[in-house]
């Protein structure tokens, strides 16, 4: 029987039915926001929440508004 290292276990939550239009990847959520985010954030009061993905192959981010 086989042992199970929890630890070395990553999970990353893919967003559904959103391909990369360069590769046709799959989307990831991105932990930090860009540039183009932090500056539609501020300059809308925070009344936009811009979400950012980055492709799983091509490493390529793209800014949901």
């Amino acid at each position: 029987m086989g042992l199970l290292d929890l630890d070395k276990i990553i999970i990353k939550r893919t967003v559904l039915g959103i391909r990369c239009l360069v590769c046709g990847g799959n989307l990831v959520v991105s932990p930090k926001l860009s540039f183009a985010g932090h500056l539609a954030k501020i300059v809308s009061l925070g009344k936009l929440k811009p979400e950012c993905y980055e492709c799983e192959t091509c490493k390529k981010r793209y800014t949901l508004f």
